[in-house]
């Protein structure tokens, strides 16, 4: 019985599901980074299956994250943030993350078990100690300079001539409600309109938090001074061409800055 009990317990473990939670960026670096970790953690052999999930500024975000685990038939979830340095408050945010996602699950739902920050456990000191003794070994960077480090700086010193400035939220909250996929609809949008490439017209940039997050994903289009929320990739297409090409805002879809949501 108990040979039989031990037996359940590791089929239990090795069916979960392991999310390794991380910060998205602007190169291809935190994405590479975090397939490595994801490497070490599948050569365990200890789950059936590892992905990985993006906090802001890319995708998968945590809900699509556990989609597909729950998709899989993962008995259990267990997310570890592997980004540093740690927030209390963020972590506090993914849980209610979490719960929101189980709420919207046929019950009952998948478990999910939101780990401490791998910035948090004890082992990091050892991985810290042993990066520094091999760095002991490197040489000066006057030695060997990276690639192209005397580029000429003129070309980051001018502002593009553009007629509109579109601030687009990819901050943790935004991604967790689809807003990744509405960047690159936009940008592809943009680009099939004429609005971007050579003789750029719309200048956009992804930011951090906008507010108001419960009205996700957000943006702004300057000057116009005309704010969006709820958005979808469909939704961003008729912002393109109905606002952006046509010049007319779009009105069900705007938020009025001090009004609340009806």
């Amino acid at each position: 019985m108990h040979s039989h009990g031990c037996i359940k317990l590791i089929q239990s473990i090795i069916n979960n599901a392991i999310i390794l939670l991380s910060r998205g960026g602007y190169s291809a670096a935190p994405r590479r980074q975090v397939e490595r970790l994801m490497e070490s953690v599948r050569a365990s052999g200890r789950y059936a299956l590892v992905l990985s999930a993006l906090v802001d500024q890319g995708e998968p975000s945590l809900p699509q994250a556990l989609d597909i685990c729950a998709q899989a038939g993962a008995p259990r979830a267990i997310v570890l943030p592997v980004f540093l340095p740690g927030d209390a408050n963020l972590q506090i945010w993914l849980a209610k993350v979490a719960r929101r996602w189980q709420a919207a699950q046929p019950q009952p739902a998948m478990a999910v078990t939101l780990a401490a920050g791998l910035a948090d456990h004890p082992a990091l000191d050892t991985a810290l100690l042993a990066a520094l003794t091999a760095a002991e070994a490197g040489c000066d960077v006057a030695e060997a300079p990276p690639p192209n480090w005397e580029h000429d700086p003129a070309g980051w010193s001018v502002v593009p001539e553009h007629q509109r400035h579109i601030l687009t939220c990819r901050g943790p909250r935004c991604t967790a409600l689809g807003a990744d996929v509405c960047w690159q609809r936009l940008r592809d949008s943009l680009a099939e309109h004429g609005l971007r490439g050579a003789e750029e017209r719309v200048l956009v940039a992804a930011t951090g938090c906008l507010y108001p997050c419960n009205r996700g994903p957000v943006l702004v289009v300057y000057p116009d001074g005309v704010w969006y929320g709820d958005l979808t990739p469909e939704l961003i297409e008729a912002l393109v061409v109905e606002h952006l090409v046509g010049g007319t805002p779009l009105d069900a879809q705007r938020i009025v800055p001090g009004q609340a949501k009806e």
